[in-house]
């Protein structure tokens, strides 16, 4: 009989983590017997037929779900689902958690603990909450001293992470790097920019980590130039954007979108952009940046500690917050530009990469846990 493996996810919303959990998901279920205990409902469309769907009564809420989600009677409830799912039982003696960051998934970290379940942790955003500029941040990182040592190992998908996340757990503690796959199967043919009249900005637009507040005065210095912005995402600070797009005078050139589906990206990004522009401020890796180098056309970055292991050439980052810097790159684009560097940074931020090469990491990692 083939190992059983449990799956937990609270997320309310669906996105990236949401996306990769499903995905590694259903790899392993070529291999396992694997059951998902989730939250949001997309959930059960994206899973294999052959995988157990386990919906849980309740979902992670935010403001300060460290605290909210502890002490709202959560624990008590996966408590029970996992017991009644055969927790403790010999084919289920580890419970995988997919926490956005060390805030979530508490519920499953309390009862997994009372049932002496050992916890796995794939988990993508390593950095404090002070450090992603959250309210009560330090208050918050406290708390979250108390989560780590709960989890015996760890998946992180960069370098970097590993490295942030190592500051709170001992030294012995596997952590194991699952870099996040390729979107698309095919790569198209580098784009050189003749000019650059498209920029295009993808995410959850939420100032403290993407930092889209960089986009309004831009434009506002790129308009006479005929630059337009077109920013693809939806957040708690898309109002303020755009007022700030109204006072920069910008709103015939920053077009703001809905969220896309990766075929609508795909199109917009191969076949209607000159640039991806990169403004966030911190991130566990970006799939909107390889998507663009997939579609053929260069990111310009903001050089943040995150980026710099992408070992990006200068005409492909920009000083963070600094306009001036990214209004200079944007222009001086098609000189800048050289197809050969492009090539060899597609090259070696692909490798690993690919569907297969990324089916038989999670299959390796697997075979270890």
């Amino acid at each position: 009989m083939s190992k059983h493996l449990y799956f937990y996810s609270d997320a309310s919303e669906w996105g990236g983590q949401e996306i990769l959990s499903a995905r590694i998901a259903n790899i392993l279920a070529e291999s396992y017997q694997v059951h998902f205990f989730f939250s949001a409902q997309k959930f059960d469309s994206e899973l294999y037929p052959s995988i157990e769907r386990i919906p849980l009564p309740y979902h992670s809420q935010g403001p300060f779900p460290i605290v909210r989600d502890r002490f709202s009677g959560k624990s008590g409830k996966a408590f029970k689902l996992l017991k009644e799912h055969g927790a403790g039982s010999a084919n289920f003696r580890q419970l995988i958690i997919c926490p956005g960051n060390i805030e979530r998934c508490i519920p499953a970290v309390v009862a997994a603990s009372k049932l002496n379940l050992e916890l796995i942790s794939y988990y993508p955003m390593a950095f404090t909450q002070k450090e992603s500029l959250a309210k009560f941040g330090t208050l918050r990182d406290r708390l979250a001293l108390k989560v780590y040592p709960k989890i015996s190992k760890w998946i992180v998908n960069t370098p970097y992470q590993e490295r942030l996340l190592r500051r709170f757990i001992p030294s012995e503690t596997p952590v194991f790097q699952l870099p996040n796959p390729l979107t698309y199967q095919e790569d198209a043919a580098p784009k050189a920019p003749s000019e650059v009249r498209n920029i295009a900005n993808i995410g959850r637009l939420y100032f403290g980590q993407k930092g889209q507040e960089i986009i309004p005065p831009l434009a506002s210095l790129l308009k006479e130039k005929g630059v337009h912005f077109h920013v693809i995402g939806q957040g708690p600070d898309r109002d303020i954007f755009n007022k700030m797009v109204q006072d920069c005078g910008t709103s015939n050139v920053v077009h703001n979108y809905s969220w896309l589906s990766p075929n609508e990206v795909k199109e917009k990004l191969q076949n209607q952009m000159d640039l991806l522009l990169v403004t966030s401020k911190f991130e566990s890796g970006p799939m909107v940046l390889f998507e663009a180098l997939q579609c053929g056309i260069p990111v310009l970055a903001a050089n943040e500690e995150y980026v710099k292991d992408y070992r990006l050439p200068c005409w492909m980052t920009y000083d963070p917050g600094n306009v001036q810097d990214a209004v200079h790159k944007i222009l001086d684009l098609p000189q800048a530009w050289n197809q050969k560097t492009f090539e060899e940074v597609r090259q070696f931020l692909f490798a690993g990469r690919r569907d297969q090469e990324f089916q038989q990491q999670v299959l390796n990692i697997f075979s270890q846990i």
